[in-house]
């Protein structure tokens, strides 16, 4: 029996006053459910975490893009 999630894991730039700053998010993919659950979230910087965990239209950007990449990965494995 597959797998029923796959564990994966994204680097993300963000600029920051005025620098570059990563976020990791590392996930469990539940493809046939198209959905994404976070395990873990790290930020090269505390004004980076307040960026993204203190703006609900941030978090839903992201969640946005890493379900798409996830999406557009799906097809090209069909």
């Amino acid at each position: 029996m597959p797998a029923s999630f796959v564990y994966g894991q994204v680097s993300l730039d963000f600029e920051v006053e005025g620098r570059v700053e990563k976020a990791i998010f590392r996930y469990k993919y539940y493809a046939s459910e198209k959905k994404v659950e976070y395990v873990s979230a790290e930020y090269t910087s505390p004004a980076l975490k307040e960026k993204v965990e203190g703006d609900p239209a941030a978090r839903e950007k992201i969640n946005t893009y890493i379900a798409r990449m996830l999406a557009r990965r799906d097809e090209g494995l069909s």
